[in-house]
């Protein structure tokens, strides 16, 4: 069980720990020595809010960020906090630039075999697409045939390979992939693409600030949003604890109630997603 402090962060900067951190004794003993000798580093994917997201003053937000302080000041160490690019965490977990990522991943099968995944909230797969669009996507069969813009690499293009093979496989969707989800939503404004793919909490959040998209009705395939770390790696365990502990105290609905998102979705139990104890699949 782990207690953290994500401090005001900054690109590529460790923070100090504040002077006041609670410190979970429990949480910083089970870490292993690496990361109490050397701290944390954690990426943080910079396109995502409310989730997780860099703001105009290069500083990274979010709910997965709030989370991630405060397991830093339950854990007792320093966390390196990177804001990057969603396709850059996985390759970077595994080459032991970063130790976590909190990037709000979907467990695929294909993940488990390289990651183990620690659970934040659940979270379902929606549509936005222009408010004046004649579309009205209620079902799986309402988005047959069109071209639909989605991040690269995210677990929605799963979503979409499962809809042609099933209720679209005789009018199939039109994945068109973009490097960001800026680029994805921007697709849809100038007409390149009917609707945008992704997360329903963060399509919400997105057309709410913007107010020129709407969300579908149809939320698909509710899954686990979670934090990546390397397969097999202790500190999955110890984030799940700090979770855990975050439940225990109230402070977890209460990080969700700052952002809106204590209606629906939270968990009532931290869990930790492996491939020998898979979840969503």
């Amino acid at each position: 069980m782990l207690k953290s402090i994500f401090a005001g962060c900054v690109l590529s900067i460790a923070l100090a720990m504040p002077a006041l951190a609670e410190v979970i004794p429990a949480l910083h003993d089970a870490l292993p020595q690496e990361y109490k000798d050397k701290g944390i580093k954690a990426a943080v994917f910079n396109d995502w809010a409310p989730d997780e997201f860099q703001d105009a003053d290069g500083q990274l937000k979010g709910w997965s960020v709030d989370l991630a302080k405060e397991m830093e000041q339950r854990l007792g160490v320093t966390f390196t906090f990177e804001g990057t690019s969603f396709d850059a965490i996985i390759p970077g977990l595994q080459s032991k630039r970063f130790d976590a990522g909190f990037s709000s991943f979907g467990p695929t099968a294909e993940r488990l075999k390289m990651l183990d995944f620690v659970s934040q909230r659940r979270i379902g797969t929606s549509f936005a697409y222009p408010k004046e669009s004649k579309l009205d996507i209620k079902s799986p069969s309402d988005v047959c045939g069109l071209t639909v813009a989605v991040l690269n690499g995210a677990w929605d293009i799963g979503i979409l390979e499962k809809l042609n093979a099933n209720e679209c496989k005789d009018k199939p969707v039109i994945m068109q992939t973009h490097g960001s989800q800026a680029q994805a939503e921007l697709a849809v404004r100038s007409n390149r693409a009917q609707a945008n793919i992704g997360g329903s909490v963060k399509l919400a959040y997105m057309a709410k600030q913007t107010g020129d998209l709407k969300v579908s009705e149809l939320a698909l395939s509710p899954v686990n949003s979670c934090i990546g770390v390397r397969k097999g790696d202790p500190l999955g365990q110890v984030l799940t604890d700090a979770i855990q502990s975050m439940i225990d105290d109230g402070t977890y609905e209460k990080i969700m109630a700052k952002w809106g998102l204590n209606d629906s979705g939270m968990l009532s139990k931290a869990l930790l997603i492996t491939e020998e104890r898979p979840a969503d699949l």
